[in-house]
């Protein structure tokens, strides 16, 4: 039976909730009644659905603090808003208030809070299940905290190992330890006990059996010896993983049933019926477990649809304004003239011709206005269908191909078996890439720089970079062509740049059926720019689509796989860059991009 992730991303929301609502040592020093009554009231709305109460509280906690120049608490303020936000699955919201602080805490120079906005992003990719780039995000976090005030690090630490505990249990355990000879120093009884029970699921998660039960005696002394001050967040966690050790698989089931959350539940009946034998009733909680999922992942979707949606109908309101404030100014303009030919009718003439010519030029302002008002509604209805699709074929995929694979009594080959897993790793990774998109496109938006620092080798870089294309299609030759000398190099962001062109190269296969495709280098001298080019022997662009194909969302095909991001993503961090991407409209064979990039 296939194997379902464990409960790590609910323990991670929990976790870093209890640490950010509960203030450091170093914080609580700097702590008056007023501030404190005005954590409370956090404390007491966090748990409520009256999201304007929560708010008007930070906001509230957050002036003061920022009244006593009390930076660090400041943030702390935001930092709650934003776990708001993600408890109740806000992540749209949540990852723009984190790049908002990000750039405020820049702004103001406070280098020492930077890890609190890195810390966030960490979370929201942690829930969002890209948990290579929480572990990117966590692991900077650690970098940039100040390593001489080590209690803001054993936090870091436990969020680490949450989201490596499936896949990387030996370096959770030790993530684990790090946390609690921190914990340990500052005498923290709360934090120790959720540390050893964190251990314990860990242990679980590597099915090593042995270690639950030392572990989890050590556990339960804890909760003899700290009496009120012990945590008992994990603790009904802890008994599962106990239960199953202990082969008391009904003990468990029961004890599952009394978790909280509906998705746990699932996955730990799943894993409990599969280690006790019963697989039916093991893929029947399967099923069960991922209808919740998709239910959960709906609602998330919808909530950043309807954010996108209401950036639209912000900019909608912001044209209808300009067009009411044009029409005071047109009467205004109107009572003048009428003023001027009391006066003199030559000099009316005169003015009125001059005004015609401006009102002219702001009417078609408003049709550009209106036309591109038109052609976002239209873009948007298009983006929720392609999302609908793009989003529901691979989970078919997936949904069709694990009740196969699961199914015992179905009889397939090896390699029968490992085509259907592949499979499913591949639309996952297409739901996944396609989350990605939206969360980069979204965070890119508000950045006007990227760094450049990594040194290029064009030819090599290029040429290594086109070697997996050469073995997607038989009948598609892919050739690399380059004008520069092999030593010529360039100073930008690999990582930056290698996305462009794979953008540019997966379109060329997506849209290319027989033919070539061909990668070239070259040096622009008047520009002095360095110029990769993409050129295929495909469908080509229409005329009048040209720019059209840079906007979000917009599509070429409607049929054709993806959301119509990678262009205009490509665009927008290629000018970051201090480049930019564009199309070659003397070439006819098909299509050609190129990406041009400053020499020096």
């Amino acid at each position: 039976m296939m194997k379902i992730p464990s409960f790590s991303h609910l323990l991670a929301a929990i976790t870093i909730t209890l640490f950010c609502l509960i203030p450091s040592k170093a914080e609580a020093v700097t702590q008056d009644t007023v501030s404190e009554r005005l954590m409370e009231d956090i404390r007491k709305y966090f748990n409520m659905e009256d999201e304007q109460a929560f708010y008007k509280s930070t906001a509230r906690y957050r002036d003061y603090m920022l009244e006593k120049n009390n930076l660090p608490n400041y943030y702390q303020g935001w930092t709650n808003e934003i776990l708001y936000d993600v408890n109740h699955n806000h992540f749209y919201r949540a990852m723009r208030k984190t790049t908002f602080i990000q750039k405020d805490m820049q702004r103001r120079k406070a280098d020492k809070q930077l890890y609190k906005a890195t810390r966030m992003r960490g979370l929201i990719y942690s829930l969002r299940g890209n948990l290579s780039l929480a572990q990117k995000y966590y692991e900077k976090a650690i970098d940039q905290v100040d390593h001489s005030q080590p209690g803001n690090l054993f936090g870091l630490y436990m969020d680490l190992a949450n989201i490596e505990m499936d896949t990387q249990p030996q370096e959770a355990m030790k993530n684990l330890d790090c946390a609690i000879e921190i914990i340990k120093a500052y005498d923290s009884e709360y934090e120790y006990s959720d540390a050893v029970g964190l251990k314990v699921i860990v242990a679980y998660a590597m099915r090593d059996w042995e270690t639950v039960n030392k572990l989890f005696q050590e556990y339960m002394q804890l909760k003899e010896k700290f009496g009120k001050n012990f945590s008992t967040t994990y603790y009904n966690y802890v008994k599962i993983c106990k239960f199953v050790a202990d082969k008391r698989y009904d003990d468990a089931i029961q004890m599952a049933y009394q978790l909280t959350n509906t998705t746990d539940t699932y996955k730990f009946l799943t894993e409990i019926y599969e280690l006790s034998g019963d697989i039916h009733r093991a893929y029947d909680m399967q099923k069960k477990y991922m209808a919740v999922k998709d239910s959960v992942n709906n609602v998330i979707m919808s909530e950043e649809m309807v954010g996108s949606a209401n950036d639209l109908q912000n900019a909608e309101l912001a044209n209808e304004a300009f067009v009411n404030h044009n029409k005071k100014v047109r009467w205004s303009l109107y009572v003048i003239i009428i003023s001027v030919l009391i006066f003199s009718y030559i000099a009316c003439r005169l003015r009125k011709r001059k005004y015609m010519k401006k009102l002219q030029q702001q009417n078609r302002e408003l049709i550009i206005a209106r036309d591109k008002a038109e052609e976002a509604e239209r873009m948007k209805i298009n983006f929720l269908q392609n999302m609908s699709h793009e989003i529901r074929t691979p989970l078919n995929i997936i949904s069709g191909y694990a009740q196969i694979i699961s199914d015992p009594k179905t009889l397939m080959s090896e390699n029968e078996r490992a085509g259907m897993a592949n499979r499913i790793m591949s639309s996952t990774r297409n739901i996944v890439r396609i989350i990605d998109e939206i969360l980069d496109i979204s965070s890119k938006e508000s950045i006007h720089f990227v760094d450049k620092n990594d040194l290029i080798y064009c030819n090599k870089f290029a040429a290594e970079l086109l070697e997996p294309y050469k073995m997607s299609k038989k009948d598609i030759e892919v050739i690399f062509k380059s004008e520069l000398k092999d030593n010529f190099k360039i100073l930008s962001n690999k990582g930056e740049v290698k996305k462009i062109l794979n953008h540019l190269l997966d379109n060329a296969m997506k849209f290319t059926e027989r033919g070539s495709i061909t990668l070239k280098c070259q040096l622009d001298e008047v520009e002095n720019m360095v110029c990769f080019s993409v050129a295929d022997t495909g469908r080509g662009i229409r005329n009048g689509e040209e720019e059209k194909i840079f906007e979000h969302f917009y599509k070429i095909d409607a049929y054709k796989e993806g959301v119509g991001l990678g262009l205009p993503l490509s665009r927008r961090v290629a000018r970051q860059l201090g480049g930019d991407v564009v199309i070659d409209l003397s070439y006819s064979d098909g299509s050609c991009f190129i990406l041009k990039l400053p020499r020096e």
